[in-house]
């Protein structure tokens, strides 16, 4: 068994506090380097394999201190057999050391192709060695986190196979990034002759950090120039790939093809109030059945750096916990609370 995923055996005890943080090394050519994880071990403290493992992929940045609030909520309203792993990105962690030079979008992905192989062959030799039932191994994306999540379900299920069940999509941005309003306006950061140099300008912001509402993330995000290279790489990547949508895949992950529980769900903003999300989403939206299916969520209110709040958070993890467990839990209608939270400095605009 594969010995970088060692700690999947630990147990939600009281001398953890949650989440576990640990590291993962990635060893695909082209993608080697070390990437932090948080683990939410099930809460039933069993020494068999969880019956159901959730990875979460995140946005860009890819920094988890962004989520653990949206998270832990969703661990505490699935049942205790079940596990959530939250993985960030290659060179985004203040925590483990980045590479010297920035990973692609295509390598990021590649990266977490590997990691869904080796916990998928590490939950089935921990349950046939405890003679359980093959655990369930889904996926959860948010923003480019969700394109993630998609490029590897494409890579690794076929017609015979099907290690990945589910992947429930965030906030997706899954089309022409660069066409959309943000896309647009931020433009130049993503370009030289700004790109280059912006992360070494950035620590000179630091006497301003009282005077904004920048959550505490964000201001290590800016004072770490070597994460932020990482951050803007990538971003550039983002906006030269991700364009063309692959309609054909998507409307077979919708209630046609896939099987009740299985495909594609997924949570959008309501109207033009996701300035990372343009055209693609009403089409992607489209190809899963629409809100009729049950299969996709579409709020008002609540904005694509929706963890940047705990309200937004708890909305979207009730979603999320329902369609895991559609007849274990039942919550009403989300809704944005009466009084509307004041939205965190960026909350439209990272992560991306």
């Amino acid at each position: 068994m594969d010995p970088r995923l060692a700690f999947l055996r630990l147990t939600a005890d009281i001398t953890f506090s949650l989440p576990i943080i640990c590291p993962f090394q990635n060893r695909t050519s082209g993608a080697v380097g070390q990437v932090e994880l948080n683990y939410w071990p099930p809460r039933n403290g069993a020494s068999k394999a969880p019956d159901h493992l959730l990875l979460f992929i995140l946005g860009n940045p890819g920094l988890l201190g962004y989520y653990p609030h949206f998270l832990s909520h969703l661990h505490s309203l699935l049942p205790p057999s079940h596990a959530i792993l939250a993985t960030s990105h290659i060179g985004h962690s203040t925590m483990v050391p980045g590479p010297t030079v920035p990973l692609s979008l295509s390598q990021q992905v590649a990266s977490k192709v590997e990691l869904v192989e080796a916990i998928r062959g590490y939950l089935d030799d921990w349950a046939l060695q405890e003679g359980q039932n093959k655990p369930k191994l889904d996926l959860m994306g948010h923003s480019v986190g969700a394109y993630m999540a998609c490029e590897v379900m494409k890579e690794l299920n076929t017609e015979k196979s099907r290690p990945v069940c589910t992947a429930y999509l965030l906030f997706p941005t899954l089309g022409w990034i660069a066409n959309t309003w943000n896309g647009w306006t931020l433009w130049p950061i993503f370009h030289r002759p700004v790109k280059p140099v912006l992360p070494y300008l950035s620590p000179l912001l630091r006497p301003l950090f009282s005077l904004v509402n920048l959550p505490e993330t964000s201001q290590s995000l800016l004072l770490s120039p070597a994460i932020l290279k990482d951050v803007l790489s990538l971003s550039s990547d983002e906006m030269r790939q991700i364009r063309e949508l692959d309609t054909e895949w998507f409307k077979a992950q919708g209630a046609d093809q896939a099987g009740e529980s299985e495909g594609l769900f997924g949570v959008w903003t309501k109207g033009n109030g996701d300035g990372w999300v343009g055209k693609d989403g009403p089409l992607v939206q489209e190809c899963l059945g629409g809100e009729i299916s049950g299969r996709v969520k579409v709020l008002d209110g609540v904005p694509h750096a929706f963890c940047l709040t705990r309200e937004h958070s708890e909305v979207v993890a009730e979603i999320v916990a329902g369609w895991i467990c559609p007849n274990g839990f039942r919550p009403e209608t989300p809704s944005v609370p009466a009084e509307q939270p004041h939205y965190p400095l960026g909350s439209n605009i990272v992560p991306m």
